[in-house]
């Protein structure tokens, strides 16, 4: 992906983490594929990100996205508090809170910056297949 892409897709998830009052906020793929991060990142974002995957996982175990299925998660009461949702197939933002947040809000706000997310996700070229750079694995491209 050419840098410029990249940095258009990091700007858009730092301004949604913000507006939603998140830790941080990716992109991912269903093989954990980071496309966009926000930034700065924070001190122990790896252990919020490796507790958010199981949830993630649950929720797509019946229909898995690669089959048509859909992810709206809202865990914002009880540890790990994460939000995440679906688009274009295969992807989804994922937001990493360190505390409890307003569902409902933060709901509407990625509702609302999902068209322009998905826009350029879609617009950047594949991952390079060398580059390995997975949340699961603790690290963001």
């Amino acid at each position: 992906m050419t840098a410029h892409q990249r940095q258009e897709l990091d700007q858009r998830l730092t301004l949604l983490a913000g507006w939603c009052g998140a830790s941080c906020a990716f992109v991912l793929d269903t093989t954990g594929q980071d496309y966009g991060a926000s930034s700065p990142l924070p001190d122990g974002w790896q252990a919020l990100a490796e507790a958010a995957v199981p949830l993630v996982i649950e929720a797509t175990r019946e229909r898995p996205l690669r089959k048509g299925g859909h992810l709206h998660l809202m865990r914002s009461v009880e540890p790990p508090f994460a939000a995440a949702e679906s688009f274009a197939g295969v992807y989804m933002v994922l937001l990493l809170f360190d505390e409890p947040f307003a569902a409902a809000d933060v709901s509407a706000l990625v509702r609302r910056a999902l068209p322009e997310i998905e826009a350029l996700t879609v617009a950047l070229p594949p991952p390079d297949p060398t580059r390995v750079a997975r949340i699961a694995d603790g690290r963001a491209g």
